[in-house]
């Protein structure tokens, strides 16, 4: 693979990236736990006004209503963070141009309204088009210069369709719940949610490419047991979107309770009667923690032992093991506080955090392995 050259514009534009996302995840988990969802019947605006709208059908501005301030917040800091890829994006592919045809397409595409067409559309026509042509820009004027596309600007072109994908999939899950489809909304919802967190993890893996560690660790002697932490960051990550999808499933599907007892799962360990959704909530919350715990210490291990000259790499396996350990209890005070929202909301920011630090882990013991 090949590397940056190390920019700090660049590096803090891109760990910028990794934070507004962590926080948007928060944001959705709020939007998750009080409901709010469908404060906006319609997405990506509200009560036909994108920045700075009223709660549709009244003067309440969207600041002074709950619901709505939870999930416009939301929606502003998806903003904020599709615009920040972009710009990352001109950065790393030193095309500007592209960057402000795309943006100008998506603010054109508003003038569709006047032809009556619906928002729903018109979200569409945000994304998509605006898409296509920022890539096709990027693309044709690497080509016309000769030169072939790093694994920086690959990776970053990633983020860029990955941030329209989760734009698409928000807009479409209001405007389908709307249209009183709940099943295939819920789907949705679903679905958005893990694919968040791989996309953090997308970001995290391009923001410590960029970052000057990544030189100084490459100029540093490879380290021989680095290969073993990489493989098992890697499927300590697997494991994680296992969990993060079983979680999903039963966040969204209101099925966070079906076994209200821990560590009882009846009147033994075991489900009394097994359901689909018993199933997978005794594999979320007893069978997937202790084999993720057991990884977890097995892999601040091996952290100690066969990295213990780099504290870049020891301490992530340390915090690691200190973030699974908060989980496992957090997921244990869900069940006795009766999904207690501040508990929910910590055991979701928590989890992304772990997410997060399991790719900086994959991608430094990959660039330090012999």
């Amino acid at each position: 693979m090949s590397t940056s050259l190390y920019s700090p514009c660049v590096s803090r534009l891109s760990k910028f990236c990794v934070f507004t996302t962590l926080v948007l995840i928060f944001l959705g988990a709020i939007v998750t736990t009080f409901d709010a969802g469908m404060a906006a019947p319609n997405a990506p605006h509200v009560d036909g006004t994108l920045l700075n709208p009223t709660t549709p059908g009244t003067d309440i501005p969207w600041y002074k209503n709950p619901p709505l301030l939870k999930e416009h917040g939301h929606r502003l800091v998806a903003m904020a963070m599709g615009l920040s890829i972009g710009v990352l994006a001109a950065m790393l592919w030193k095309n500007w141009t592209a960057f402000f045809v795309a943006v100008g397409f998506m603010f054109a595409a508003d003038a569709c309204r006047a032809f009556g067409w619906k928002g729903n559309v018109i979200s569409q026509l945000r994304v998509w088009p605006a898409m296509v042509i920022f890539i096709a820009m990027l693309v044709g004027r690497l080509k016309r210069r000769g030169e072939k596309m790093t694994v920086d600007q690959g990776l970053v072109l990633a983020a860029y369709i990955g941030a329209c994908v989760q734009a698409a999939l928000g807009s479409l899950r209001v405007e389908i719940e709307t249209a009183g489809n709940l099943a295939l909304a819920t789907n949705i919802r679903i679905f958005h949610g893990v694919f968040a967190q791989i996309f953090l993890a997308l970001l995290v893996v391009l923001a410590a490419r960029l970052s000057p560690v990544w030189k100084e660790l490459g100029e540093r002697p490879k380290i021989d047991g680095a290969r073993k932490i990489h493989v098992m960051a890697i499927v300590l990550q697997w494991l994680y979107i296992i969990q993060l999808a079983c979680a999903a499933y039963l966040r969204h599907r209101g099925l966070g309770l079906v076994i209200p007892t821990w560590p009882a799962a009846g009147t033994g360990m075991m489900p009394d009667v097994w359901t689909h959704a018993v199933g997978i909530h005794f594999l979320h919350t007893r069978v997937l923690p202790i084999l993720i715990t057991g990884h977890v210490i097995g892999l601040a291990i091996a952290c100690l032992k066969r990295a213990a000259g780099e504290v870049r790499i020891t301490r992530l396996g340390l915090a690691l093991l200190a973030m699974v350990v908060v989980q496992f209890m957090l997921g244990v005070m869900i069940i006795w506080k009766g999904r207690h929202p501040h508990i929910t909301n910590t055991h979701v920011i928590v989890g992304a955090l772990i997410c997060a630090t399991t790719a900086l882990l994959a991608a430094r013991s990959w660039r330090v392995k012999a």
